[in-house]
């Protein structure tokens, strides 16, 4: 029969356990909400500003644990019950504070030292508040791991698995509620947690009860603000929105202007939906775009024709304008494709439904792996593998990965043309005539893409740039033909142009056209002269490919930290890379305050009583894990964007595979804790095999997967991550199993102190990582990136083992009274059972 201590004991587990399960879904859920949210607010790449905020806020809050001995001391349960509800309360107010204040980003670069500072101060405001939110969580997390040292495995499994299914659930809750709902809710599911606790406790204060039916109400009342765009952005606060929502791979408000809507993606126009019914009123644009290039090249009614990226349909209309047989039309965003076939349907000439027409939802690199058609015309329109920020208007603020313009995607897009088809890219190169770097780029990926089968670049290719007043109508048109077309198709372009203002030819594959400046040596040079021109030229615009996707990454890091001058007004270069190295900077000084502080005073205490011996390995072990752990779990989601489509998408499969999977792996960790020199050792070479068997086999299963589903494609995902997972969810455990040994071993020793110190050297660095794993990649390319984790853990390997005895976890040493330790496999049970 079991007493009533053992039953409260068996209670308090259980709800401990739900705890960490709860904040680990919440934590989650909040940092993917919020990345969509400041994707909005401000710009893609300020996605790593908010992962990195997200974990500032776990460590800042396990420093507190380290520094309070109040806190450390009170009950967990106590602290869910008071902090949940207040944590809630902080959430709503912060995503009031967040959705509206006011952003100018531009000026921190291009504004007088006023402007800057008055943006900085700011950005930092917006920081704090971030940081506040996932401090609330990062406390309850930290407390249940500092007072259940001896039971981490289960606990972390928990949290873990709760995070799991918050990434699981993040893409179908964007794209129904949206991501501003999304934290709201996360605030009112806190609020229920500290509810559930207190029920438990039968401890119900007016000043409790009014503290959660607050933040309730707050949330609820939270719910009636939208975010506020950066004034950067073109869509403007007054803007009327005449349709669009939030969804999964960027938001989209359609407003309108004049006889057409232009489409805002994440708050930068993307492109528009025209009034269109196949009349001469709806299509004599037409007759002065130079969208009719592509046409008057190819000489005849193209009997099919493949449109990536055919957002509000322009290009359908235009297609249809010329003669085309059939189109293909495909659109990642599902919202753009809802409002094609909804509230703009009759509007656009009912595009989604004609016969002549198939308008598909989903990734232009997937459709082409999956279909066997043959086309006259592969369009790729300005599209961005990540839309949110669009290639032809968002300028410096895209450093995303861009799978739709590297090697492999021409090569693809190339074998897929009739025979006398043709490949046609159109860029937004505002500032051709200074620096054309986004169709240099493109000339000198496709040389590499088809060298093997055109052997004159020049004689299969043309070049034509737009260069209106107005940056919109600024651009380039690349054509790629599949064989070597007549001089006739030359003539054909050249009579098109006449027809189109400020539209010049710089390259026609007769030879006939040299517009000189180095996009036409680009493309006439031979191999070696294009090498010394890469290579010498201001800008990186060496070819990418899927290794290193980066696209719109045109100015080195090292080039870019010798040059921090602000007066300039080239809003693409260097900008994006700027942030990047001063989020790296405040991480690592706001890291040294928060990691010093408690070093300080835990080792003047230490020094009291007595050392705890082996702190500085300690160190060394969970900033190594808190590295390798970022290196290898991002440059693993940017990696499979590609295989799932988009990064939104990536990154919930991503980490919810990697969370159950270590999740799985903190489980099954015991025998590690028991014999560290063999079961460290093991762990880390299983790390090497399955990650390394990952990259060597990566490439050619993306080749076959491609062609499958999205269900297929993110199972195997899952099946890939799963064991690399399994294998990095040792190291935390075992981690803490040795640091509790090392306290054991103290007279006077404060375990919870030091495991509290312990959680935030692996945060802070998780923090740094965040941000130096995406310069990283971008310098290096993923595969590359991912082998420095590994080399990460060989370095926490070393540290783990350097004098450690036989066994990790403290004899004696029972967190509960009458619980019993069993340390088989990873089953440590604290429920007084066998």
């Amino acid at each position: 029969m079991t007493t009533d201590r053992e039953q409260d004991v068996s209670r308090g587990i259980g709800m401990r356990l739900v705890a960490a399960f709860v904040v680990g879904f919440v934590g989650l859920s909040l940092e993917i909400a919020y990345t969509r949210v400041i994707s909005f607010k401000i710009f893609y790449y300020y996605t790593y500003f908010v992962i990195g905020l997200a974990l500032l806020g776990l460590g800042a809050a396990s420093t507190a644990i380290a520094l309070s001995t109040r806190l450390r001391t009170m009950d967990p349960l106590v602290l869910v019950r008071r902090a949940a509800p207040v944590a809630g309360l902080v959430g709503a107010i912060a995503y009031v504070v967040v959705a509206n204040i006011a952003t100018d980003a531009n000026l921190i670069w291009v504004g007088t030292r006023t402007q800057a500072l008055e943006q900085l101060l700011r950005l930092f405001t917006l920081s704090l508040v971030l940081t506040a939110v996932f401090f609330g969580v990062g406390l309850i997390l930290a407390r249940l791991i500092v007072a259940e040292a001896h039971e981490v495995r289960r606990l972390y499994f928990w949290d873990l698995t709760g995070a799991a299914l918050g990434c699981l659930t993040a893409v179908p809750l964007q794209a129904t509620i949206g991501p501003p709902t999304m934290i709201l809710l996360s605030s009112v599911i806190l609020v229920g947690l500290g509810v559930a606790v207190a029920v438990q406790h039968r401890v119900l204060s007016p000043s409790w009860i009014a503290v959660a039916a607050v933040a309730v109400v707050a949330a609820v009342s939270a719910g009636t603000f939208d975010v506020r765009a950066d004034a950067t952005k073109s869509l403007r606060p007054g803007d009327d929105s005449a349709g669009g929502d939030w969804g999964p791979v960027f938001r989209v408000d359609a407003v309108q202007v004049g006889d057409l809507y232009l489409l805002h993606h994440d708050g930068l126009f993307g492109s528009a939906i025209w009034r269109y019914d196949g009349t001469r009123e709806t299509t004599a644009r037409f007759d002065t775009d130079s969208r009719q290039v592509p046409f008057a090249a190819l000489g005849r009614d193209a009997e099919r024709i493949l449109i990536i990226g055919a957002a509000g349909g322009n290009e359908i209309q235009a297609a249809l304008t010329f003669g085309v047989g059939h189109v293909d039309a495909v659109e990642l965003n599902p919202v753009t494709v809802g409002l094609l076939e909804g509230e703009f349907a009759d509007f656009s000439g009912n595009l989604t439904a004609r016969d002549d027409v198939d308008y598909i939802q989903g990734d232009g690199r997937t459709y082409l792996a999956r279909t066997d058609e043959l086309y006259d015309l592969v369009w790729f329109v300005a599209p961005d593998s990540y839309a949110a920020s669009n290639a032809a208007t968002s300028g410096a603020f895209v450093l995303s990965e861009s799978y739709l313009y590297t090697e492999e995607m021409i090569q693809s897009a190339y074998d897929h043309l009739t025979p006398d088809g043709m490949v046609v890219t159109q860029f937004g190169d505002f500032d051709f005539d200074v620096r054309p770097t986004r169709t240099a780029r493109y000339l000198v990926t496709a040389r590499e893409a088809l060298a093997d089968e055109v052997p004159a670049f020049a004689d299969q290719s043309a070049l034509v740039v737009d260069q209106g007043d107005v940056d919109l109508t600024r651009f380039s048109t690349i054509m790629l033909f599949k064989q070597p077309p007549g001089p006739d198709v030359s003539r054909r372009i050249e009579a098109a142009l006449s027809n189109i203002p400020a539209s010049t030819p710089f390259h026609l594959p007769d030879g006939s056209v040299d517009g000189g400046g180095v996009t036409t040596a680009l493309i006439r040079g031979s191999d070696a002269e294009v090498a010394d021109l890469v290579g010498g030229y201001r800008y990186d615009i060496s070819a990418i490919d899927d290794d290193r996707p980066f696209f719109w990454h045109f100015a080195s890091f090292s080039a870019v930290a010798g040059d921090w001058s602000r007066s300039f007004e080239d809003l693409e270069i260097a900008i994006g890379e700027r942030l990047l190295l001063v989020l790296i900077a405040i991480a690592i000084v706001v890291a040294t305050l928060c990691l010093g502080l408690p070093f300080v005073l835990t080792r003047r205490r230490t020094e009291r009583a007595a050392p705890i011996p082996g702190r500085s390995r300690m160190f060394v072990y969970f900033a190594a894990i808190g590295l390798g752990f970022m290196f290898v779990e991002i440059s693993m989601i940017q990696r499979f964007a590609l295989l799932l489509g988009y990064p939104t998408l990536s990154l919930s499969v991503s980490l919810f595979s990697l969370l159950l999977a270590t999740a799985l792996g903190a489980r099954w960790s015991g025998r590690v804790g028991t014999s560290p020199r063999v079961g460290l050792p093991l762990a880390v070479v299983a790390l090497w095999v399955v990650t390394v068997t990952y990259l060597l086999i990566s490439d050619a299963v993306t080749d076959v997967a491609l062609a499958w589903s999205q269900p297929y494609r993110i199972a195997l995902v899952i099946a890939m991550l799963m064991p690399v997972g399994i294998a990095l969810g040792v190291f935390l455990p075992a981690g803490i199993d040795r640091a509790t040994a090392l306290v054991a071993d103290v007279p006077g020793g404060d375990e919870g102190r030091f495991v509290a110190w312990c959680w935030a050297v692996n945060g802070f660095f998780s923090v740094i990582g965040s941000s130096v794993t995406t310069v990283a990649s971008m310098t290096f390319g993923f595969d590359r990136t991912v082998v420095i984790g590994l080399l990460l853990y060989l370095v926490a390997l070393a540290a783990g083992l350097a004098h450690t005895g036989s066994t990790a976890v403290a004899a004696g040493r029972e967190p509960l009274a009458g619980a019993h330790l069993e340390p088989v496999g990873a089953a440590l049970r604290l429920d007084g059972t066998a």
